[in-house]
């Protein structure tokens, strides 16, 4: 995707997300298959051009108890 969007000429220059645990919704159960009192992780991920301008949004729910979230950054 963000290969894609730099051969378009539009390079990511950051990015910003939000992440939440809730109850899933019925049909997000059905849909992952998931056992009873398991919760979801919500993953909001907005990448931005250098400018501000948004440039991908991935709105993302993962079964809470088969995911693992890792992040990485530098102390600058």
């Amino acid at each position: 995707m963000y290969a894609r969007l730099e051969e378009s000429g539009r390079r990511v220059a950051s990015f910003a997300e939000k992440v939440g645990s809730r109850m899933p919704t019925p049909e997000e159960a059905s849909r992952l298959q998931l056992g009873q009192g398991v919760t979801v992780l919500t993953v909001a991920r907005v990448a931005y051009a250098q400018d501000g301008t948004p440039l991908e949004v991935n709105d993302m729910v993962l079964p809470a108890d088969r995911c693992e979230l890792t992040y990485e950054w530098t102390a600058d």
